[in-house]
């Protein structure tokens, strides 16, 4: 096939270059300008100020007056020049009245003055607009000036809320008037909108912030009352501020309906500003508040993220302007009080996010692994926050945290038939949920050593085997009896420590019987550590523990005959775990009366025993090496 045509280039726009008529009526305006400011500065002595201001005066008169014939004429560079000549020296000649003298401070204040002298500045450019029209000069510098009167006029003549919602009508007025204007002026417009709408919103959010700094930070309250000439912890001008702030974003949310923005810039981007601002403003106002104030704030960051959870449209503006909110007001919250050390208030969010992700994975908006890692850990760091400030003592916080994890592995059993992917067999969700339960418990029993309680090492141990018991008797999950046995054994040994008793048996055998009884009516052709391991462990490993004295003759004799007795039974219907756990058991009864009878021997018997046995296991090493490989495949065959 022929190759392609080649694509036309787009033709370039055209470089706009100065042309030498605007740079000679540049340099031109400058030079008079800059003659103006001479003529002031170097005649003061010989003329007086207000010739001196009349001779300007008449000057920036006739500028602006010639800029009207010269745009009539459709003289564009010339008409703009003679603008800008006229407005410069209009400004240089009411700055020069005041800075030589002839409007005195003692007469207006410098503030107000400067706020009249823009006023009038403003005024004449916009009269001037009206005249000259096509003259672009007037439009732009009477939206440009016109922002300055207000602020300074009423700067010390008002607080700050009422000033700031004089700065919301100042913004509004300006986008109504330059709406009406030239293009370059609708931009200058706007453009000067947002830096005093964006002035007014930072003005506020920092008088807020800096009255919640003057709460908790004594040392820098004298310094931030001299900034505020008055309190700087009062209620009221926070609350007035604040109030005049969210106004001033509903307001500035409003406008942005009735203006096209740039369609470079996102379609949210000035509303989520405006609720950015505002939700800044309301998040450090409200801890503010006597006695309520940290728990409304905490409410606040809730209520929003539970609407944003339980919207049903996830797009579009009203989305954005809801995560934008509860971002802002979740985060000032999380700062402030992480930097406050509140933990209370620091568990409390903590069980919040918990229970928010179980709001998420029914709304679909979190995947039900990640919802239950997020919640179990977010439950457990609550409840060691609590603990560790002391609200719940030790014993509380342990077994809160057994609990936690013991629902974790409740859980986990209803969620075992879904499709596994892991190498044991498991889902993600199951993992998930087994995880934090091993945290929790683990954190728990490390409390419970804090606390150097054995009963409550064994009401945690026992709360964290109960569930494992439901868990391992699922047809794929056997392992898990094994482990509940262990740890059943251990909080049995623990209580039984923790009471001061001696028989132990009343602890573990009753546990062990019915262990047993479970695993042989549920036993269908399975290894016996599944069935029957838990319930012997239990029955037999803590007693065989404390056989340990010639003086204990009865367990000693009890434990002996039962595990001669289950050793019988492994080997009469081969099975492992009753012949292996009892043999163990005997191992360490013999092994520890030998110990005991040990000092009674005379050397010579001791040294002559161990020369005879190393003697005989040498003699017949190999044939001893053979019988331990049969005894070994014997073993192994066992079920």
């Amino acid at each position: 096939m022929p190759p392609l045509p080649p694509r036309p280039q787009k033709a370039r726009r055209p470089r706009r270059r100065l042309s030498p008529q605007a740079t000679l009526l540049s340099l031109g305006v400058l030079l008079l300008l800059a003659a103006g400011v001479t003529f002031l500065a170097v005649t003061w002595d010989s003329l007086s100020v207000s010739v001196q201001a009349s001779i300007i005066a008449t000057l920036a008169a006739l500028a602006l007056a010639g800029s009207v014939p010269a745009a009539r004429h459709r003289l564009t560079g010339t008409a703009e020049a003679l603008a800008i000549l006229g407005t410069g020296l209009l400004t240089v000649d009411l700055y020069g009245a005041r800075a030589l003298g002839l409007i005195s401070p003692e007469t207006v204040d410098g503030l107000t003055y400067f706020g009249l002298a823009a006023a009038l500045v403003a005024a004449i450019n916009l009269l001037m607009s009206r005249i000259a029209p096509t003259v672009v000069t007037y439009g732009v510098a009477a939206v440009i000036i016109g922002q300055f009167p207000l602020p300074f006029l009423l700067a010390d003549h008002l607080d700050l809320a009422p000033f700031l919602l004089s700065l919301l009508a100042q913004v509004a007025i300006t986008l109504y008037w330059s709406a009406l204007g030239t293009k370059i002026v609708r931009v200058t417009g706007a453009i000067c909108s947002a830096v005093v709408f964006w002035a007014l919103m930072i003005t506020g959010c920092v008088r807020v912030c800096l009255s919640l700094v003057a709460h908790h930070s004594p040392g820098i309250r004298p310094d931030l009352q001299d900034l505020f000439d008055g309190s700087a912890t009062a209620l009221s001008p926070v609350l007035a501020t604040t109030g005049a702030t969210c106004f001033a974003a509903l307001v500035g949310v409003f406008l942005l309906r009735k203006i096209a923005l740039p369609r470079a810039l996102p379609p949210a981007l000035g509303e989520s500003a405006c609720t950015a601002a505002a939700a800044l403003a309301l998040a450090l106002c409200l801890p503010q508040i006597p006695t309520a104030g940290r728990w409304l704030d905490t409410g606040l960051a809730t209520a929003l993220a539970l609407t944003v959870l339980l919207v049903a449209k996830r797009t579009g503006v009203p989305a954005a302007v809801l995560s934008t909110a509860t971002a802002v007001v979740a985060s000032v919250n999380l700062l402030l009080y992480f930097s406050l050390t509140d933990l209370v208030q620091l568990g409390l969010m903590s069980a919040i996010v918990a229970a928010l992700a179980l709001v998420a994975v029914w709304r679909k908006r979190l995947r039900p692994p990640a919802a239950a890692i997020t919640a179990s850990f977010a439950a457990q760091l609550a409840i060691v926050l609590v603990t560790y400030d002391g609200l719940f003592d030790l014993w509380t916080g342990a077994i809160t945290l057994a609990v936690t994890g013991a629902l974790s592995i409740a859980a986990a059993c209803l969620v075992t038939e879904l499709p596994s992917d892991g190498p044991l067999g498991s889902s993600p969700l199951e993992r998930a949920l087994l995880w934090p339960a091993l945290s929790a418990i683990t954190i728990a029993e490390l409390i419970a050593i804090l606390d150097s309680s054995a009963t409550l090492t064994g009401i945690v141990l026992t709360v964290a085997a109960a569930p494992l018991v439901a868990y391992g008797m699922r047809p794929a999950r056997r392992q898990a009896l094994l482990l509940a046995g262990l740890l059943l054994i251990f909080a049995n040994t623990a209580f039984v420590l923790g009471a001061g008793a001696t028989t132990v048996e009343w602890f573990t055998v009753p546990p062990a019987v019915v262990m047993l009884a479970i695993g042989l009516y549920g036993w269908r052709n399975q290894p016996s550590w599944t069935y029957l391991g838990p319930g012997l462990l239990l029955g037999l490993v803590p007693s065989a523990l404390i056989a340990n004295s010639n003086y204990d003759y009865l367990r000693t004799t009890f434990v002996v005959a039962a595990a001669l007795a289950i050793i019988l039974i492994g080997t009469r219907q081969s099975l492992q775990a009753p012949f292996v756990i009892g043999a163990t058991v005997l191992l360490k009864i013999a092994l520890w009366q030998f110990l005991e009878v040990a000092p009674l021997i005379p050397r010579w018997i001791t040294l002559a025993t161990a020369g005879l046995v190393l003697l005989t296991v040498g003699a017949t090493y190999e044939r001893r090496l053979q019988n331990a490989k049969q005894a070994a495949r014997w073993l192994t065959a066992l079920r």
